[in-house]
């Protein structure tokens, strides 16, 4: 509270807007929400000299209070919104998601499994014809139908993989990036991951993110070797695929993923991929990378526990491991 003479207060600040040379009393309290945040100062001005009473100023923390309460209900409105938001563009991009897998899933199917099948059933068509007066034919056929049934296995298998991996039901994510790290001779990959199990979607996240990076490393990237680790981190999984490779400008690359046309380039696509996979699960993807200093790409995601602890995630009960005959 200042009853005269403002300027000689330390605690008054003159701005000129506000015109304070033409106002001589004034009391300020503070505009503090219900959780104790300091919002804001309500300050009350007179032109002739007063003294402010204890209901006086009583009346404006009332005031302050509720103009407290008016601006926490704007910020809360406003997050809401945002999170909102946030939440719509998230839908939208896993509709995407899954209309693509969909596509993609329905490609193989039609392209690869169901000709096949069309294949062996015209095979299997001509051994009946001719079983009784051409054996030998007959047994050609059937030899060229189960050929087709183990194509048209190998296939089903492929396209199952491409939703989750089986390795993951049957090693576990650990020793799953052991093996992923197997499949690619021409890279010398050093494995060092935690025993961890998770959620079937996080640990197919997971992987398919160490599956993307090694795959950019040796086909881009013209690493010799790659180090992948897998930790636990209190309630965060982190996991790193490093590479002595080429590097590059993230920068530049994130531009040139996004030419004028709108269509990604197939190496945009890839890192793409990884940043909507860790933002769906909540987690981050960062990549750290600079031309000749090679690349390290750093998933972190919240750790999700299985919903069955000790058993299998999704496997395909009663699938044959190898194809008969």
């Amino acid at each position: 509270m200042i009853l005269d003479d403002k300027a000689a207060d330390p605690r008054y600040l003159y701005i000129p807007a506000l015109r304070g040379e033409e106002f001589v009393s004034m009391v300020s309290v503070p505009i503090v929400t219900p959780l104790g945040h300091l919002v804001g100062v309500l300050n009350v001005h007179t032109r002739a000299r007063r003294e402010f009473s204890g209901a006086d100023v009583e009346l404006l923390r009332t005031v302050a209070g509720l103009v407290a309460g008016a601006i926490e209900n704007a910020r809360l409105h406003r997050r809401l919104a945002e999170r909102e938001e946030a939440l719509e563009s998230f839908a939208e991009r896993i509709v995407e998601w899954q209309e693509r897998e969909s596509r993609r899933l329905a490609g193989e199917i039609h392209d690869g499994i169901s000709q096949r099948i069309v294949s062996l059933f015209f095979h299997l068509s001509a051994a009946a014809d001719v079983i009784g007066a051409d054996p030998a034919l007959a047994a050609e056929q059937i030899g060229r139908a189960q050929e087709l049934a183990a194509a048209a296995l190998d296939e089903t298998r492929s396209a199952i993989a491409g939703l989750r991996p089986p390795v993951l039901d049957d090693l576990g994510l650990a020793a799953s990036l052991d093996s992923l790290g197997h499949s690619f001779p021409g890279l010398d990959v050093r494995v060092d991951a935690a025993e961890l199990r998770m959620a079937g979607h996080v640990e197919t996240a997971v992987y398919r993110t160490a599956q993307e990076a090694l795959q950019n490393a040796a086909k881009h990237a013209s690493a010799q070797s790659v180090r992948i680790r897998l930790s636990q981190h209190a309630d965060r999984v982190l996991l790193e695929v490093s590479d002595d490779g080429a590097g590059f400008d993230p920068e530049a690359q994130r531009a040139a993923s996004e030419p004028e046309s709108g269509v990604p380039s197939p190496a945009g696509l890839g890192l793409s991929g990884m940043r909507e996979r860790a933002e769906l699960l909540g987690g981050t993807l960062e990549l750290i990378s600079a031309p000749g200093r090679g690349t390290t790409v750093r998933l972190a995601v919240p750790f999700t526990p299985p919903a069955y602890p000790g058993s299998a995630q999704s496997g395909t009960p009663g699938w044959p491991a190898h194809p008969p005959g």
